[in-house]
């Protein structure tokens, strides 16, 4: 279903004049912390979504033709997304000693049926 895709047109949803919030005002916080919520929220579907595809294989071909028909930069977000994914994933994994990472690799090469 089409639907609102980032480009200007006569709903004004790319509005790009500047919106003044006060961080004080009770309101505005609540709006803020709703709409990080959904930034998040939506960006974990993406990300569901795109790495269910690559695992079929045909995740390039998808965001490809999405991003022409859309007219975004889908690839973008996905590069930026997948970078702090593996950041913070490295980050967490250093947290664990050599053992307990090398047990982590053999659950996971099991639950996938690897033998690297």
């Amino acid at each position: 279903m089409p639907c609102y895709d980032g480009q200007n047109d006569n709903r004004n949803y790319g509005r790009t004049e500047t919106v003044y919030v006060d961080r004080d005002n009770p309101q505005d916080k609540r709006k803020i912390a709703e709409l990080i919520d959904q930034t998040k929220w939506f960006e974990g579907a993406l990300c569901a979504i795109i790495t269910e595809l690559e695992n079929r294989g045909i995740a390039n071909e998808v965001i490809s033709q999405a991003s022409k028909s859309g007219l975004i930069g889908i690839m973008n977000f996905w590069e930026r997304h997948s970078k702090e994914d593996e950041t913070r994933l490295a980050v967490e994994l250093h947290k664990f000693s050599e053992h307990e990472q090398d047990v982590l690799k053999r659950l996971l090469n099991s639950r996938y049926g690897r033998k690297d």
